[in-house]
């Protein structure tokens, strides 16, 4: 569980990624006025003229102004402005404004899926766990409806069934994977995430994913081949060379997992990371010696390598103490 644990925190902390849910005061129907000059609009085509403009200023402010005025007239679905206005707020990781919108536009179309998909999966980012996994499922159940199904027991058991076409919500089976991997139901995340696959099979996030779900478990040459496809789908793809670099290092490959990383930046950032998963494995001097090499290794100064450099140091000596 420890090691899961420290997993999971090592690839978000590499990856960069992160969220919030905190809200500010310029959210669904508040936003900033967009500046001196614009108008409130009287007409749907003012309303359209207003969207557009901000649009192609790309000001998010502006943008949810010119949104929410064209709210007022009929011409425009609902469902689908507070659609774009949610994505917009979870941008700027405006969660709670963001779920409001949501719910906004599944209030205006109920039967719209991807409305309750996109939900769910900011519900996941939130970690209202619950909550995603029921809105996931209907999604899926709504899917296998669709496709004739056979009728199953339970949703657990619908979603299991895996009868999917190309129209079928590969985001909702990928959603489903990462919370059983949360809950530590490998087994189950692998089944979701093949169910992905089936749908969109060339999608590095979903061999990424695969693979790392693999990697918790310990079935190191299985994440091996998923990560390495991931790689070979989209070479660019940070996340996969980050797990990549952490599955060699707790396979005592070293110098390849010092290689996958270095796919995402210079020699120094390599060590850097090498040297935080090694810290996050409880190897300090280990890392302190990576952390060491990082700052030679860099051309100016490297202020977040001497920052982890100075912990490694100090959990050492409180080790041995």
């Amino acid at each position: 569980m420890k090691n899961k644990l420290c997993a999971l925190i090592t690839v978000v902390l590499l990856s960069g990624c992160a969220s919030t849910n905190e809200t500010n005061d310029n959210g669904l129907f508040g936003a900033k006025s967009p500046g001196v000059g614009v108008i409130k609009p009287t007409t749907a085509a003012e309303a359209r003229m207003l969207v557009t403009q901000s649009q192609t200023a790309g000001n998010p402010d502006a943008m949810i102004y010119a949104y929410t005025q064209a709210l007022a007239f009929d011409e425009f679905e609902p469902a689908d402005i507070y659609f774009h206005i949610a994505g917009l707020e979870q941008q700027r990781h405006n969660n709670g404004q963001a779920e409001q919108a949501y719910r906004q536009a599944i209030a205006a179309a109920p039967k719209r899926e991807d409305l309750k998909e996109s939900l769910a999966l900011l519900l996941v980012d939130m970690k209202r766990h619950q909550e995603a996994e029921t809105l996931l499922q209907e999604v899926v159940l709504a899917d296998q409806a669709r496709l004739k199904a056979p009728a199953a027991d339970s949703p657990t058991t619908a979603v299991a069934q895996c009868v999917t076409d190309n129209r079928s919500p590969w985001r909702s089976y990928n959603g489903l994977g990462l919370l059983a991997d949360i809950l530590e139901q490998g087994e189950q995340a692998r089944h979701h995430y093949q169910c992905a696959l089936k749908i969109q099979p060339g999608l590095a996030i979903l061999h990424t994913n695969l693979g790392f779900s693999y990697y918790l478990e310990g079935e190191y040459p299985q994440a091996e081949r998923a990560l390495t496809r991931a790689v070979n789908q989209d070479p660019q793809y940070r996340r996969a060379w980050s797990n990549l670099g952490l599955l060699y290092y707790r396979w005592n490959r070293k110098s390849e997992a010092l290689a996958a990383l270095r796919k995402n930046g210079t020699q120094a950032e390599a060590l850097n990371d090498l040297g935080y998963i090694a810290l996050m494995e409880g190897a300090y001097e280990e890392a302190a010696g990576l952390f060491q090499r990082a700052i030679d290794a860099s051309p100016r100064y490297y202020p977040r390598a001497v920052a982890n450099l100075n912990q490694a140091k100090n959990m050492t000596a409180v080790a041995k103490r």
